[in-house]
């Protein structure tokens, strides 16, 4: 069980494209010098820092933290980093090159960064690792799933889809529009709200008109900058399922059932398109459970809405014990990728 004394954290800068993005480095307290894995932990939508916490909305989930020391609690060395944007302490200090990586494709660019780097904060330790990994939560995991099937994929030994989403974000929000709204206003809500998707989807000015109303939904697009709406239209144009039916890699999929954000039905389609690979039963697992929220907590009774999903808890240590054991179990037999710098050459016995 996760304690102050089961791991140790090195706080460390992620240098990309003109941004200076805080990361940091969780290792176990105790270890030998060669790890189960390293594990890069790519983060969701919205400006979380380093921690998986959201100060710009006052909500502090602290879900990368816990899951970091949790996963070094049990053995392994985890690199995470904050997202771009107010209230995350990444910095632009070339306004020009930073430009250039606040899109879609950048996130790619940051996570194939993030990769080097970690490797690099390993092996400066004199540290080694059997498997390396990348995990991504949320919409983090469609960036992993980009990842996987890049020209870095080859380095990855296996994949975690936490929470990850089935179809794009425009998508994803208007399964969230009844979330607040009462039900006779809720034809009304979806009918805007499909307006203004198809019109970001064309790359088109949403008019004034629908900026009316809830601060959710089509107002929330309405009155975004179009860097913003443009981001969405990229994200929206990735198709997940697409993905996971071209990733080579071993691949878990980890699905809460109290999800109000990314709910049962996107693990199941992920879990079934990644089946659908060839050999894809094997190098498939997917883990269930029906308590845990879009953070992986068990929430107390009456706690609901924004203090839920800020809820500041550790994330449920069945979640990490579920990564753990999936490591654990890939398979090491056959062609080891030695190009990374983080794997030592295993001698045969």
């Amino acid at each position: 069980m996760q304690n102050e004394t089961s791991y140790v954290e090195f706080a460390c800068t992620l240098r990309v494209s003109g941004y200076e993005i805080p990361a940091a480095l969780t290792l176990p307290a105790t270890h030998a010098a060669t790890l189960p894995a390293a594990i890069l932990l790519v983060p969701g939508s919205l400006f979380c820092d380093v921690n998986g916490d959201f100060p710009s909305w006052n909500s502090f989930p602290h879900v990368y933290a816990h899951l970091a020391r949790q996963l070094s609690a049990r053995g392994h060395a985890v690199f995470r980093f904050a997202k771009l944007g107010p209230g995350t302490g990444s910095v632009a200090v070339d306004p020009e090159q930073a430009a250039k990586v606040r899109t879609w494709d950048g996130r790619l660019v940051i996570a194939e960064a993030a990769l080097d780097e970690m490797q690099r904060q390993v092996s400066a330790r004199g540290l080694s690792a059997e498997r390396i990994v990348a995990a991504g939560h949320s919409e983090g995991s469609v960036v992993v799933s980009r990842l996987a099937v890049s020209h870095r994929g080859h380095e990855l030994d296996g994949v975690v889809l936490l929470a990850g989403p089935s179809i794009g974000i425009l998508g994803i929000m208007r399964e969230q529009a009844w979330i607040g709204v009462a039900p006779e206003e809720l034809d009304d809500v979806r009918r805007r709200l499909d307006e203004a998707i198809e019109l970001i989807r064309r790359g088109e000015p949403i008019p004034a008109e629908l900026a009316q109303g809830p601060s959710r939904g089509a107002s929330a697009l309405a009155t975004m900058p179009e860097e913003a709406r443009r981001y969405m239209r990229e994200v929206d144009a990735t198709d997940p399922v697409s993905l996971a039916r071209s990733m080579t890699q071993p691949v878990l999929v980890v699905q809460g059932g109290n999800d109000d954000s990314v709910p049962t039905h996107h693990g199941e389609a992920l879990r079934d398109a990644l089946i659908a690979r060839p050999n894809g039963a094997a190098r498939t697992s997917y883990r269930f459970f029906s308590e845990l929220t879009h953070m992986f907590k068990v929430l107390p009774p009456g706690v609901v809405g924004p203090a839920a999903f800020g809820y500041p808890g550790p994330t449920d240590a069945r979640v990490d014990e579920a990564v753990d054991a999936w490591i654990r179990a890939l398979e090491l037999a056959g062609p080891r990728h030695e190009d990374s710098a983080l794997r030592r050459p295993r001698v045969s016995s």
